[in-house]
C-alpha cells in the first residue's frame, strides 16, 4: 500500500506528485513514458526519505524523494528544495578566512550566539532585519558591521542553526538584488558537529 507522500520525486521514468488535501495525500500521479496513472494514498501515514512503488510492468523500485519548488513555498533557497550550485559546503566555511571577498552573514538571534558562539569571520544580522540591513548604504554599512557592503554580485553565504532561517534569508537577498547568494544548509549544527562546539 502507498501512504502518503511528502515530495515529488523524479527520475528517468516515472514523475511522482502529489496531491494534498488539508496536510494529506489523498492520491499521487505516476506518469511513466507519458502515460499516467492515479493511486490512491492512505490517510494520516507518511514516508520520508524513499518510498517503494509497484511500477506497471510490476517491478518494485525505491525513490530517494526530493521536495517540489511548491512544497517550500516557492524558496528555491529552502533547504528541502535547494539545488546544489546554491549551497555552501562546510568546506566553504572553513576556507572563508582566505577569501575576504566573500561575506558569512549569520542570521540567528543575538542570544543564539552568546549560548554556542558563531562562525569565524561571520557577522550576525538576525532574520527579521536582513532587508533592512542590505539595504543601508555602503557607509553605513561598513560602519555598522566593519565589513564592506556587497555589492550585487558579490558573494553572500546565509547561515542559521538548522538551514531554515538561513533559506529564507538568501530569498530575501536575492529579492533585493543579490544575484550570488547561497545558503549553508549545514549551519551552525553542522559547523558544531565538525569543531566540536556548543549547539
Amino acid at each position: 500500500m502507498l501512504y502518503g507522500i511528502a515530495a515529488t520525486v523524479r527520475c528517468v521514468s516515472f514523475q511522482i506528485r502529489r496531491h494534498s488535501t488539508r496536510g494529506y495525500c489523498s492520491w499521487i500521479s505516476v506518469a511513466r513514458n507519458g502515460h499516467k496513472i492515479d493511486i490512491p494514498a492512505g490517510g494520516q501515514n507518511s514516508v520520508q526519505g524513499e518510498m517503494c512503488i509497484r511500477s506497471i510492468n510490476g517491478i518494485v523500485r525505491t525513490f530517494a524523494t526530493t521536495a517540489s519548488p511548491n512544497d517550500c513555498g516557492g524558496n528555491r533557497f529552502a533547504p528541502a528544495c535547494i539545488e546544489p550550485q546554491l549551497v555552501a559546503t562546510t568546506a566553504d566555511i572553513d576556507d572563508l578566512p582566505n577569501h575576504p571577498e566573500k561575506l558569512l552573514i549569520d542570521v540567528r538571534e543575538p542570544s543564539e550566539l552568546n549560548a554556542t558562539g558563531q562562525i569565524p569571520t561571520s557577522i550576525n544580522i538576525p532574520l527579521k532585519t536582513i532587508r533592512t540591513e542590505l539595504s543601508l548604504t555602503p557607509e553605513a554599512f561598513e560602519k555598522k558591521y566593519g565589513r564592506k557592503k556587497p555589492a550585487a554580485s558579490d558573494p553572500i553565504i546565509f547561515s542559521c542553526r538548522s538551514g531554515v532561517r538561513a533559506g529564507q534569508a538568501a530569498l530575501e537577498a536575492d529579492q533585493l538584488g543579490y544575484k550570488n547568494v547561497k545558503n549553508y544548509v549545514g549551519s551552525w549544527l553542522e559547523y558544531a558537529a565538525k569543531h566540536e562546539l556548543p549547539v
